[in-house]
């Protein structure tokens, strides 16, 4: 039985056919496989259509892979929009925890203006990154310097493209993340605090740092600072690191700070701990204040002599040997009587600090300590790591 005929054929040449090539028409089944192979049989029709079949062509799979390629460089543009999208929109993502990129200055916005003395006021700045979203770190960006010990970063004056070094205040809880809180007292001819003072709430300025100053050791068990006005700002840094800044299992150690200042209108409120009546009835400045909450916090572990040169209290021999007499050897034992476990600081203005320690010198480019001179060079501190800020 012979099977029936199959419609007559029409062809196109392609270019993958070669044009002298003779056509396969599909008279037999038997030919059926040979024009599968060069045919596309779904276009095949009953005789009667007569139209013409269209060979299977690299055209569509050209366009298929086109297409593909429009589609993956669509997704690209998308995803890297949605990524600098993520980062701007946050923030405390990845690297950009980071406030300051040394060694260029980074803006920074005031926030808050407070004044704390006739002469002296505390500035709140802001990154200008975050002054729209105070709240989206996470983390303390300065974690590391304030884990450390003593730093500073520079302010610069842009009109005389100048900058001095200034020292943040410890973060008071609730504040956000990013934020700087700096003691600025203005002195007389001073170049960058009389510009600093001229500026309010919504000011632009500019800071570079952050500048370590001095790495606390792991274990101190003995700590005297002496501060002369402003000089209270690297102190309260110190005391804050040394009582709340480190999550260590080392026990604290002891510190005793001494805050001379000019005018009473300085510390004010600041009690004479001698005196047991000094505490009541009393207005306290903001910086008294933040001195007395750290009291309340680690009792026994911190005290605060205030002075003051218009009451005739002044910084003596006599009271700095009295402070370095009264150490913790006894508690601690002799094996931790090591000189770097026992710290004077000093800190204050320049006249302050050559008259206690000696002057500071350059030394290589940079200011350096100097011989130790003063007060305290005529006294033979050798136990005693002594430090000028």
């Amino acid at each position: 039985m012979k099977t029936p005929p199959l419609g007559r054929l029409y062809w196109r040449p392609v270019n993958i056919i070669s044009s002298n090539r003779r056509p396969c028409r599909a008279s037999r089944t038997s030919k059926l496989p040979q024009c599968q192979r060069q045919f596309s049989l779904t276009s095949v029709r009953p005789a009667r259509d007569r139209k013409p079949l269209s060979l299977v062509t690299t055209e569509k799979p050209k366009s298929n892979s086109k297409g593909k390629k429009r589609v993956v460089s669509t997704l690209a543009i998308v995803f890297g929009l949605g990524t600098a999208f993520y980062y701007i929109s946050n923030p405390d993502s990845g690297s950009n925890t980071k406030i300051f990129d040394l060694p260029r200055f980074t803006p920074f916005t005031i926030v808050k203006r407070e004044e704390v003395s006739p002469t002296s006021i505390i500035l709140t700045l802001r990154p200008q990154t975050l002054v729209n979203r105070p709240r989206k770190l996470v983390s303390d960006p300065y974690q590391i310097s304030w884990e450390k010990g003593t730093w500073s970063v520079e302010i610069k004056q842009p009109q005389l493209q100048i900058a001095r070094a200034y020292t943040p205040l410890p973060p008071n809880k609730g504040d956000p993340k990013g934020d700087l809180r700096l003691l600025i007292r203005k002195e007389h001819k001073g170049e960058v605090s009389g510009y600093l003072h001229t500026l309010g709430v919504g000011s632009q300025i500019h800071l570079r740092g952050p500048h370590e100053e001095f790495d606390l050791p792991e274990r101190v068990t003995d700590v005297v600072f002496l501060a002369g006005g402003t000089g209270i700002a690297p102190a309260l840094q110190v005391a804050y690191t040394l009582l709340e800044g480190r999550h260590t299992d080392v026990e604290k150690p002891n510190m005793h700070i001494v805050w001379a200042s000019r005018k009473r209108a300085d510390c004010e409120g600041g009690a004479d701990v001698s005196n047991p009546n000094a505490w009541e009835a009393r207005k306290t400045g903001r910086i008294v204040q933040e001195l007395e909450i750290l009291q309340q916090k680690h009792p026994g572990q911190l005290s605060v002599d205030y002075l003051v040169d218009e009451e005739g209290k002044f910084l003596d021999q006599k009271r700095i040997s009295s402070l370095t007499k009264a150490t913790t050897e006894v508690k601690f034992g002799a094996r931790h009587t090591r000189i770097d476990s026992k710290l004077l600081f000093v800190s204050g203005p320049e006249g302050f600090i050559n008259y206690i320690a000696g002057p500071k010198r350059w030394e290589g480019g940079k200011e350096g300590q100097g011989q130790l001179g003063g007060l305290i060079g005529q006294m033979g501190l050798r136990t005693w790591k002594v430090w000028k800020l």
